[in-house]
C-alpha cells in the first residue's frame, strides 16, 4: 500500500470536482471506460431500505489501469498515458479525456470513490485498489497488485457515502439524456454496450431523423481557419431540446441552450470542432455570448438549425396534409381562390401541426373526431386567427402535469366556466386599479362625480362592499327604500306614506345592499345603506349628520320597529375630518363605527375608500396569485372607457 499526492493547489481541484449537472460526473466515468477500450459498460445505483441513493456504481471490460501508469496517471493533472495520444490502445478510438478530471468529478456525487481494477501483466491477470476520499481531495491510496482469478480486465468504480438522493442520474428521464450524450459516439462506435440503469442505450430506438452539415469556414480572432460540422438529431419522445458542444471525435465537452425556435420537433444538435477542446480546456465554454469565437461559431450553428427546421417544417406539413386529405379530414378542397383564403389556409397548416405535434391523443382519434377538430379550427381562424392561435399555444405550452391538471378540472366543470370565473377575477383586479385611479389620482378625482359617474359605475360592483350582499336599489329616497324592503318581506300593502327624516325632506339614498340572514326564519334579512361622497369632500360632520337622519328617519318609523331586519349605514369617501374620525375610534369599539343601537338593530359606520379596497384586495389576493394576473392601468382604464365611457373622466386616460 502507498499513497499518491496529487501535486496542484487544493481549490483547483475543488474546482474540478464540481459540475453543473450530476450526471456528467457519471458520464465522465463512464467515457474513462470507453477511453480504456470497453465494449461492455454497466452503470448501476444501489438504494437504502428508504429508497435513497447509496451507491454510483459503474463497471467496464476494458483493459484496466497498468499498476505502473497508476501513479503518474493520478499525481499529475494531465500526465497519463492519454496525454499524447489521439486514440485508444487497442481498438484505435478516439480518445475523450485526456486532463484526468474525470476521476475528481466523482467527487460531486459522494465522498468516498474505489477503483478496482484488472490489467494483463506480462500474460497474467493482476489486479488493485485505489480509494480516494473529499475530505482529503487530491491524496489517493493505491493498493499493492496481485493475482486475480477472475477472467478478463476492467474496472469497477464505486462512488459511496453519497452527499445527496441525485434524483436526476437515474431513472427514465436521465437514461435519455445519457442517450442524447453519448448518441454520436456509438454511431461511430456500434460495436460498444452501455446499460445505464439496467436500461441499453440505444440512441437510433427513439431516434426520428438524423442529418450531417458542414458549416462554412470560420476565421479566429488570431488568424486561425477552423471548420465544424453540425449534427441535428430529431427523437420520438419529448425532452429538452440541447446544442451540445463537442470536439473534433464528438465528445460532448459543455451543453447550451439551442436558442432557436423549432414548433413540434424535440432534438439535439451536436456542433463539432477541434477549437472546442481548446476553448474547454482554457474555461471559457461557459460564456458563450462573451467569447467573440465561440460567439461566431455558435452563431454559425443556430443559423443552420433555423435553416434545417424550416425545411422539415415544410416536409412535415407537406406530409400531414397529404395524410389529411387521403383520410378526407382536411376542411379545404381544391385549390384556394384567393390570397385571403391562401394565407388562412397557411395559417392553419401552422396551427394543425403543432396540434398534432404536442397533443399525442389527436393521433389516436377517428376521422369523425379529426373532422370536428378541424372544422373549429377553420372556423376560428376565420373569426380571428390571431385569438386561436394565442389560445392553442398557450394550451399546448402547458407542461404535461399542467395538462393532466386542465383535463381534469374539465371533467368536473365547462371550459367556458373556467373562462368565466377568471375573467370575473381579473375583471374584478382591472376594476380594483381603476377605481384607485379614479379616487385617488389627482387630477382624476378633481373631475370624477359623485352620483352621475361614481355612483353609475358601482350599481354593477357592489362586491367591492362584501360578496354577501346584492344590489336592492341605487339613488331612490327612503321611501322607495322602505317600499323595497316591504316588498322582500312581500309586505308591499304597508308602504302608502313617504318616509321622511327629522327636518321634513325626503332623502335620497346612494345605494342600498340587501342580504337575507340564514336562518330558519326567512324574514330576517340585513341591509347596507351605503352614502357616497365625491374622493375631494371629506366625512365631515355636515356628512355626519346627513347619515345620521337617514338612519333614524328609518329607525323611527314605525313600519320598522320591531322587525327583524337589521340597519347598516355607511359614509364613504377618500378622506374623514379629523373630529369624526375621533368620534369613530372610541375604547372597546371597532374603529370606524360612529353609532351602534342593539335595540332599534342600527349601526352606523365611517369608511375610508382605501380601507375598502385593502379588504377587497385581501380577498382576492389568493386568486390574484394562482391567477398570475397583474393589472395594466392603461388596459383597464381602456377597457372601463370602452363600456362605460360617460362615467369616467376624461383626465384619468391621460
Amino acid at each position: 500500500m502507498k499513497e499518491i499526492r496529487v501535486e496542484v493547489q487544493s481549490d483547483h481541484l475543488e474546482r474540478m470536482a464540481s459540475v453543473r449537472k450530476p450526471i456528467l460526473a457519471v458520464a465522465e466515468l463512464v467515457w474513462n471506460s470507453l477511453d480504456a477500450d470497453a465494449t461492455k459498460v454497466r452503470v448501476n445505483f444501489r438504494h437504502n431500505r428508504l429508497g435513497g441513493l447509496d451507491a454510483v456504481r459503474v463497471t467496464d471490460n476494458g483493459h484496466g489501469i497498468d499498476y505502473e501508469e497508476a501513479t503518474p496517471a493520478f499525481r499529475n493533472l494531465g500526465g497519463s498515458w492519454k496525454k499524447n495520444r489521439q486514440r485508444s490502445k487497442q481498438r484505435r478510438r478516439l480518445l475523450h479525456g485526456k486532463a484526468g478530471k474525470g476521476r475528481f468529478r466523482a467527487f460531486t456525487l459522494g465522498r468516498d470513490v474505489t477503483w478496482k481494477t484488472r490489467y494483463q501483466d506480462n500474460g497474467a491477470t493482476n489486479g488493485y485498489t485505489i480509494t480516494g476520499h473529499a475530505s482529503d481531495l487530491g491524496v489517493f491510496s493505491l493498493g499493492d497488485p496481485e493475482p486475480v482469478r477472475r477472467a478478463g480486465t476492467g474496472t469497477t468504480v464505486v462512488v459511496s457515502n453519497i452527499r445527496k438522493n441525485f434524483r436526476s442520474i437515474y431513472g427514465p428521464d436521465a437514461v435519455y439524456e445519457i442517450t442524447r450524450y453519448f448518441a454520436l459516439y456509438l454511431r461511430e462506435y456500434p460495436d460498444v454496450e452501455i446499460r445505464y440503469d439496467g436500461t441499453r442505450i440505444d440512441p437510433t430506438s427513439v431516434q426520428e431523423y438524423e442529418e450531417d452539415y458542414k458549416l462554412e469556414s470560420i476565421t479566429l480572432r488570431d488568424g486561425r481557419v477552423v471548420e465544424a460540422t453540425l449534427t441535428v438529431i430529431e427523437w420520438r419522445t419529448a425532452a429538452d431540446r440541447s446544442l451540445y458542444l463537442c470536439d473534433e471525435g464528438g465528445f460532448a465537452l459543455a451543453e447550451v441552450p439551442p436558442g432557436i425556435h423549432a414548433p413540434g420537433f424535440v432534438f439535439t444538435a451536436y456542433l463539432k470542432c477541434d477549437v472546442l477542446r481548446e476553448f474547454d480546456d482554457q474555461a471559457v465554454l461557459a460564456l458563450e455570448e462573451l467569447h467573440p469565437d465561440l460567439k461566431e461559431l455558435l452563431d454559425t450553428a443556430k443559423a443552420k438549425l433555423r435553416e434545417h427546421f424550416r425545411r422539415r417544417s415544410a416536409e412535415v406539413a407537406a406530409g400531414l396534409v397529404e395524410q389529411w386529405k387521403t383520410e378526407d379530414v382536411y376542411p379545404y378542397e381544391g385549390e384556394p381562390a384567393n390570397l385571403i383564403e391562401r394565407a388562412e389556409r397557411q395559417v392553419f397548416d401552422v396551427l394543425a401541426l403543432d396540434l398534432n405535434a404536442y397533443m399525442p391523443e389527436f393521433e389516436e382519434l377517428g376521422p369523425q373526431g379529426k373532422r370536428l377538430s378541424f372544422r373549429l379550427l377553420k372556423h376560428a381562424i376565420e373569426a380571428s386567427p390571431r385569438a386561436v392561435q394565442r389560445i392553442i399555444g398557450e394550451v399546448l405550452d402547458l407542461p404535461q402535469e399542467k395538462q393532466v391538471e386542465f383535463a381534469d378540472l374539465l371533467e368536473r366543470t365547462s371550459l367556458a366556466a373556467v373562462i368565466n370565473a377568471s375573467k370575473v377575477v381579473a375583471d374584478r383586479l382591472d376594476f380594483l386599479r381603476v377605481i384607485e385611479i379614479l379616487l385617488f389620482d389627482p387630477k382624476a378625482k378633481q373631475k370624477f362625480l359623485e352620483r352621475s359617474q361614481l355612483h353609475k359605475l358601482l350599481e354593477d360592483r357592489t362586491w367591492l362592499f362584501g360578496e354577501e350582499f346584492s344590489l336592492t336599489l341605487s339613488d331612490k329616497g327612503l321611501t322607495e327604500v322602505l317600499r323595497k324592503h316591504l316588498e322582500n318581506l312581500g309586505r308591499e300593502e304597508l308602504c302608502p306614506a313617504p318616509v321622511r327624516r327629522q327636518n321634513g325632506s325626503i332623502g335620497i339614498v346612494d345605494l342600498m345592499l340587501s342580504r337575507r340572514i340564514p336562518h330558519p326564519r326567512p324574514d330576517q334579512r340585513e341591509h347596507l345603506v351605503v352614502e357616497l361622497k365625491r374622493p375631494t369632500q371629506s366625512i365631515d360632520s355636515g356628512v355626519v349628520d346627513q347619515i345620521e337622519s337617514y338612519a333614524f328617519a328609518v329607525a323611527e318609523d314605525e313600519r320598522f320597529k320591531d322587525t327583524d331586519t337589521r340597519w347598516v349605514f355607511w359614509a364613504v369617501s377618500n378622506d374623514v375630518a379629523a373630529n369624526v374620525r375621533r368620534r369613530c375610534r372610541q375604547p372597546n369599539r371597532p374603529v370606524g363605527l360612529l353609532f351602534d343601537d342593539e335595540d332599534r338593530r342600527l349601526s352606523i359606520w365611517v369608511r375610508s375608500w382605501g380601507e375598502i379596497l385593502e379588504e377587497c384586495r385581501g380577498r382576492l389576493q389568493f386568486f390574484q396569485e394562482h391567477l398570475e394576473y397583474s393589472p395594466d392601468d392603461e388596459a383597464a382604464l381602456a377597457r372601463l372607457r370602452q363600456m362605460h365611457e360617460k362615467y369616467v373622466p376624461a383626465a384619468a386616460a391621460k
